[in-house]
């Protein structure tokens, strides 16, 4: 039996006389790296809900300029065409009731409302960062939802692959095999505005880490010196390696998932899948451009709001019927705008395997 130190009979008795400080708060615990939302840039849009519209140059064609002799009569020309491309606002929204009884660990009630729209906020913000990826309304998504990156790619049609390069290189399929460098300079060839970095999972960044650092060095022999010449590395601001290929800096994101190989590819009807029983990983590369500014990048829109520059709408209530509670909600209106299709390509179907050449 353990002792209680003196007086009481036991320890366990003691303790009754105590009560543990809890420290007000939490600790951070569920992270996700480099959420791509925050990675682009953002425009507040006027007309809330309504569609946003720009225009992609079709055909502005050479022919049209003709050398001619003096004197010599001019004929004009008239072959200017373009494509519309139109992104509706879609509404995202987070509600949670204020309960007046949960407030113990807390100093006030205000602290616990705070510590709800903190938390409510990372949520907000963490779904919308999904999306900005495995958003899909065109491909059997979600009619509330957006285009996000993989949708926004699969528009270029079938996918390019080593028996099939006739097919944008906007769209490559690696066909469940590893990352190979060749698929990764095809696709920032084509990305002919540019390219600000190149997004990828952690599994395929271990991989590109290992070929730089160790698979890489080894492999620097006559017959394949070449094969990770392109990978370069730098330092950030802050000290912490950074990773390039063909001078494009490489970024890992938690919010590029482990997704179901063979879904979502272009040619199929059906939106890219999380993982359910075959893995494959995808990247992207992206330019970023305020598309409100007729850049040819990728940017966000937002809207709802009533402050500038406000990403969401904040609405409270002090009491609701049937509760002895109070109410929050989060709400905003946004869109993956795509400027030009040159803003954005992607390489899926990868296999977290080493990297070749």
């Amino acid at each position: 039996m353990a002792s209680s130190g003196g007086h009481w009979n036991t320890l366990a008795e003691a303790k009754k006389l105590t009560q543990s400080f809890k420290i007000p708060g939490v600790v951070e615990e569920d992270i996700k790296r480099v959420n791509p939302l925050l990675r682009m840039p953002v425009a507040q849009a006027a007309g809330t809900g309504l569609k946003i519209e720009w225009l992609r140059e079709n055909t502005i064609t050479e022919d049209a300029a003709a050398f001619a002799a003096i004197g010599q009569q001019l004929v004009w020309g008239e072959d200017v065409e373009y494509t519309e491309v139109e992104s509706t606002l879609r509404y995202c929204y987070i509600q949670r009731k204020l309960d007046r009884y949960v407030q113990n660990i807390y100093g006030t009630y205000n602290d616990y409302k705070a510590q709800v729209l903190m938390e409510s906020e990372k949520g907000l913000i963490r779904k919308s960062g999904d999306k900005v990826v495995y958003g899909d309304e065109t491909y059997g998504g979600s009619p509330t939802e957006f285009d996000g990156y993989h949708a926004l790619a699969a528009e270029r049609g079938a996918p390019w692959t080593t028996s099939a390069t006739g097919n944008s290189r906007k769209n490559m399929d690696m066909e469940t095999g590893p990352l190979s460098l060749l698929y990764l300079r095809n696709l920032l060839d084509d990305m002919k505005a540019g390219v600000s970095e190149i997004l990828i999972p952690s599994p395929i960044g271990i991989r590109l880490d290992a070929a730089y650092e160790e698979k890489g060095f080894i492999a620097l022999k006559a017959d394949t010196a070449g094969a990770v010449s392109l990978l370069t590395r730098g330092i950030d601001t802050l000290g912490h390696p950074v990773l390039f290929f063909a001078g494009v800096p490489i970024t890992r994101t938690d919010y590029l998932v482990k997704e179901e190989d063979g879904t979502g590819t272009g040619s199929t009807s059906n939106k890219r899948a999380k993982f359910s029983s075959t893995a494959g990983w995808s990247l992207f590369a992206v330019l970023y451009g305020n598309v409100m500014n007729k850049e040819p990048g990728v940017s966000y829109a937002f809207g709802g709001t009533e402050g500038a520059g406000d990403f969401y709408e904040l609405w409270t209530w002090e009491r609701l019927e049937n509760f002895n509670a109070g109410g929050m909600r989060l709400d905003t209106y946004g869109s993956v705008l795509l400027g030009s299709t040159h803003g954005l390509s992607r390489i899926f179907d990868i296999t977290d395997a080493a990297v070749i050449a």
